[in-house]
């Protein structure tokens, strides 16, 4: 993963499937994640997705952390240009897909936008679902219809397994935290990117 992408204000290609990232601060999770997985996206169907993030409690105009950046830099992508920025209605409404990265970010979401709460998951349940739903190439609906069926789908998920949801704030804590972190993000991204490579949306 060598791209570096600025984080949009606004989606600025009506045609590309955009995903909001949300974590709290905006400093740590999320950055890292929607550069990870731009970057991913952009390789397996270039064009297709803008991701961007933002935070329910953000540390507004404030660059990425430093375990953050490091790790980013470890796994290829950039976060130098980094600034969080405050989750408002407008970015729910901009998204096609909303992924948070704990099941208390959820709430703050649908506060803003209840309409949101069909493409609203955290990160790790939206990849378990995928993990159990066959792709195929040229499905029906392309992502739309998959994001769709995903929620149709999440009944069906393993409730036993909800309670490990959550991706570890390392916020204020030390390099073991990020790396924890980065261990439970990395599978959840690669099963979205991958699944972007079964479908190659357009």
């Amino acid at each position: 993963m060598s791209h570096i992408h600025q984080q949009p204000e606004a989606r600025g290609r009506t045609d590309a499937f955009g995903i909001l990232v949300v974590c709290t601060g905006n400093i740590c999770r999320s950055p890292l994640a929607e550069r990870l997985l731009q970057a991913g996206l952009d390789e397996a169907s270039p064009g297709a997705f803008e991701v961007s993030s933002a935070g329910t409690f953000a540390h507004s105009g404030n660059p990425a952390q430093p375990g953050s950046l490091t790790i980013a830099a470890q796994l290829g992508v950039g976060l130098e240009d980094f600034r969080a920025r405050q989750l408002e209605e407008e970015h729910i409404a901009r998204a096609d897909l909303v992924l948070v990265l704990a099941r208390s970010h959820r709430p703050e979401v649908l506060a803003l936008s209840p309409s949101a709460l069909k493409r609203t998951f955290t990160l790790r349940e939206f990849a378990r679902i995928l993990d159990h739903m066959p792709l195929r190439p040229q499905r029906e609906g392309t992502w739309p219809g998959l994001v769709a069926e995903a929620y149709r789908g999440r009944q069906h998920a393993a409730a036993s397994v909800a309670e490990h949801d959550d991706v570890t704030d390392p916020y204020r804590l030390g390099p073991g935290a990020y790396d924890q972190m980065t261990r439970e993000m990395l599978p959840s991204l690669s099963t979205i990117i991958e699944a972007a490579v079964a479908l190659r949306a357009k």
